[in-house]
């Protein structure tokens, strides 16, 4: 096997090269991780969320969720809750702080998408949509079966 060839090392090859880029104008710009830009982005979207959704949702293991949502509750990003039906869950949410913060992010993280997918077609766009469809539906049937 070439490893080089290999489509799941390629993928990851990938993903750690466009994280570490965009990680490195997250931490220079705004003193941000790529988990807690995650995290922030996604409470952004939906609000109030256990520990657990967010875990399943930005795909990061328990330990690294923990870890960033202390952190951000240190720096005034996030507040945390007890769930009203589980008092020992507990929900999070953005502060105005970071949601001024997640807002001034946004924008500068479409753009690095931007200028990451300028050099693809339209129709090149919509087929790396496709195929990331595809192979996320069939990893999951995929790791069902193991």
């Amino acid at each position: 096997m070439e490893l080089n060839k290999f489509l799941p090392y390629q993928l990851s090859v990938l993903s750690n090269k466009i994280s570490a880029g965009i990680a490195k104008y997250y931490r220079q710009q705004y003193n941000i991780s790529v988990s807690q830009w995650r995290v922030l982005a996604l409470l952004s979207d939906k609000g109030n969320q256990t520990a657990k959704e967010l875990t399943i949702k930005s795909q990061m293991d328990k330990v690294r969720v923990s870890r960033t949502m202390k952190s951000l509750e240190e720096r005034s990003f996030i507040s945390q809750q007890a769930c009203p039906k589980d008092k020992r869950a507990r929900r999070y949410k953005l502060t105005t702080q970071g949601r001024a913060l997640i807002n001034q992010v946004k924008p500068k993280a479409l753009d690095f998408e931007k200028r990451l997918l300028k050099t693809l077609s339209t129709q090149q766009k919509q087929d790396l949509q496709n195929c990331i469809k595809a192979l996320n539906s069939q990893v999951d049937i995929i790791t069902e079966e193991i």
